[in-house]
């Protein structure tokens, strides 16, 4: 450090050996320590001979953001000798990020040491049904959920341009899973599901976005000879929309195809496979974070053509 003085119009600098610590000023993300403590019980009652019901609940506390209580409960019926019905209730949480709470000093996005943890609640409806005759495992399920402070990044108050975390966000939405597990022969293994979704943003009262309204799953399995297997997949993603103040065109729908050969060469220890991921190289891409106010991906994220993938494990 120095010192510039004048006496009698002349000018002189005096050094002095003091040291000053500037390393965390200006810093974007400063160091920080979380510590976490929690305790749960859960208990199982069988009250009736089909009936069953798991109860649970856990406390956690953060020495940073404070408390949290999620309970989850668990109906079970076995309705019949192949079919199994449940009811499921859930509390849970998502405990904010370094980033969400310490950010600062950028010039775009900075964090807020009052944020709080997002919460979801989700209810949920099953059946479980098993088939000898047939050979197959069927699961259907229903599903609705609420989620309440969801952080987000908000403008600041004018003429600073910057954004600060706040718990701002509400979204809900049902849907339905499907999936069945075939063996159609001794050497033939089928597995598929679809999946329907709808997600609503309750600010906007508009589509959340982002997430497919269905998927669509095959995956094919025949054992060709010995240890040796070839398999199918099949994955198909449909109906994406974007966020409600995001104007560009809406993100297509893709179909995937690959295949994989894998097995163990007769007494050997070594385990081979040789897959083709995106067979037909379709051109897939998953859509871009969307910030009001900022510039997204125009072209949202590209994702992996036609791959090949060798393996070779002892």
């Amino acid at each position: 450090m120095y010192e510039l003085l004048a006496m009698d119009h002349v000018a002189y600098i005096r050094f002095a050996s003091v040291y000053l610590d500037f390393s965390d000023i200006n810093a974007f993300m400063p160091e920080k320590k979380r510590q976490n403590t929690f305790v749960y019980i859960q208990d199982e009652w069988q009250f009736l001979p089909v009936w069953n019901l798991t109860a649970g609940i856990r406390h956690d506390n953060y020495d940073d953001f404070g408390a949290t209580t999620n309970p989850r409960l668990a109906l079970v019926w076995d309705t019949t000798k192949s079919i199994t019905s449940n009811l499921l209730y859930g509390r849970a949480f998502r405990a904010p990020s370094m980033v969400e709470q310490y950010k600062r000093n950028n010039p775009v996005v900075n964090g807020s040491p009052n944020v709080v943890p997002e919460i979801i609640e989700t209810v949920e409806l099953a059946f479980n049904h098993v088939s000898v005759e047939y050979y197959t495992v069927t699961d259907l399920n229903f599903f609705t959920y609420q989620m309440d402070d969801i952080i987000r990044f908000v403008s600041d108050s004018a003429p600073a341009t910057t954004k600060t975390a706040v718990n701002i966000g509400e979204q809900s939405g049902y849907g339905m899973e499907l999936e069945t597990r075939w063996q159609a022969t001794e050497r033939f293994h089928l597995t598929g599901s679809y999946a329907f979704q709808r997600s609503k943003d309750r600010s906007s009262d508009q589509d959340a976005g982002v997430m497919p309204h269905h998927q669509v799953f095959l995956n094919a399995e025949y054992n060709l000879y010995q240890q040796w297997k070839l398999s199918g997949q099949l994955n198909h993603i449909a109906d994406r929309k974007r966020v409600a103040a995001d104007n560009r065109p809406e993100i297509d729908d893709y179909t995937t195809i690959d295949l994989t050969v894998r097995g163990r060469a007769r007494n050997s220890h070594w385990d081979m496979a040789a897959s083709v991921r995106n067979v037909f190289d379709e051109d897939v891409r998953e859509p871009s974070f969307y910030d009001d106010g900022g510039a997204p991906i125009q072209n949202d994220i590209p994702l992996a053509g036609r791959s090949l993938y060798l393996e070779l494990g002892y």
